[in-house]
């Protein structure tokens, strides 16, 4: 393949899927801005103008993919109206001559998505809510991810932290219910705070101790500091980052995985936001290798404005397919990484066998 028609079909590429992702990301903003008009009436348009500024760092990562998808089936119906892709077919060109380029630009693109994800979007997304709540009153969802969790579980101890946690990791408020053989209350002790001292080792301050007998009879005890082992604890167990996963760093994101998974925490939907933070942008370029497929059908004619049809049609079918995955697994229904990876593989399979059947690979009939 010529390095020239290389570098003109990439940058054609790259020019209409930053001409499509603008115009994508506006109609986004500005529907978004009229739906919620109301709420911006009573305040200054610098604090409007700044909410937007962070939705619009978040509306470009979550609209990435679907303007690499219109961009691809774009850029081919520009060269066939232009009878450029006749042009190279008859200089010997393939379908790679198109594809390659296009693919290469794409996966470029959604290597800087992932980096674009890490460095900004998570940042701009946990600023949205906090602007929401406290500048506009608006919570939404913002009490499920960002209230403390209460109730941990480890091994034969369960633990209730009504108050807030301290930077040191000293937990203020707490009740530790001790469990015997058979899921019987073995004591509950109530306690000022509770202060890790280094491995499994935990120390209770202002405790009031109550134990339980098997027969049902209890006493009580008082204890300035209540010394006691967790097993399978550490330092970091009760140390739980409140927030959306999607808005977390990959390093938090493992972190957490494994923290909550000792104090018995659902992780399913951390686990699908490690996987999506590679898998997403990826999508797109699986998208645009389908876009492609379908733009260079042989009875197709290179019109812009089918291959944009396509485009939002297929477009529209992931993200309902991504919202239905993304509620299976929350109920425990199919893997994280399935709900990740399952759409990208079915976009190759699919973009590669409307191209099989559209070169008579897959069709007995032009076989014979």
């Amino acid at each position: 393949m010529s390095a020239t028609l290389f570098r003109l079909i990439a940058r054609m590429y790259l020019g209409v899927f930053a001409l499509a992702l603008v115009g994508v990301v506006l109609i986004y903003l500005v529907a978004d801005f009229g739906d919620r008009l109301n709420v911006f009436l009573n305040h200054p348009v610098a604090h409007v103008a700044e909410l937007y500024w962070y939705k619009a760092l978040m509306t470009t990562h979550q609209l990435a993919p679907a303007a690499m998808l219109l961009a691809a089936g774009a850029t081919v119906s520009v060269l066939r109206k232009r009878a450029e892709w006749t042009a190279i077919q008859a200089l010997g060109g393939s379908r790679w001559t198109v594809v390659t380029p296009v693919l290469v630009t794409a996966l470029a693109v959604a290597g800087c998505l992932i980096v674009f994800d890490e460095l900004v979007v998570t940042r701009a997304g946990e600023k949205v809510d906090v602007l929401m709540v406290h500048r506009f009153g608006r919570w939404g969802d913002y009490g499920f991810f960002y209230f403390p969790k209460q109730w941990f579980r480890v091994g034969d101890h369960i633990v209730h932290v009504r108050g807030a946690t301290e930077d040191s990791g000293r937990l203020r408020d707490v009740t530790l219910y001790r469990l015997r053989n058979g899921f019987q209350l073995d004591a509950r002790i109530d306690a000022d705070a509770l202060e890790s001292r280094g491995g499994e080792a935990w120390v209770l301050f202002g405790a009031r101790v109550r134990r339980f007998e098997a027969d049902g009879s209890s006493a009580l005890s008082l204890s300035p500091e209540y010394a006691f082992t967790m097993p399978g604890s550490d330092a970091r167990t009760f140390r739980i980052r409140q927030g959306r996963p999607e808005q977390m760093p990959l390093a938090d994101l493992q972190a957490q995985q494994v923290i909550r998974a000792r104090v018995g925490l659902p992780v399913e939907r951390f686990s699908l936001a490690m996987h999506n933070r590679f898998a997403y942008p990826l999508l797109g370029v699986a998208a645009a290798l389908l876009a492609m497929s379908l733009a260079l059908r042989p009875a197709r004619r290179g019109h812009l404005t089918l291959a944009l049809i396509e485009g939002l049609l297929v477009s529209l079918a992931l993200f309902t397919f991504m919202l239905m995955a993304k509620a299976l697994v929350l109920g425990e229904r199919i893997s994280p990484a399935a709900a990740a990876w399952t759409p990208i593989v079915g976009l190759v399979v699919l973009g590669f066998g409307l191209w099989g059947w559209a070169e008579g690979q897959l069709r007995p009939s032009a076989r014979r």
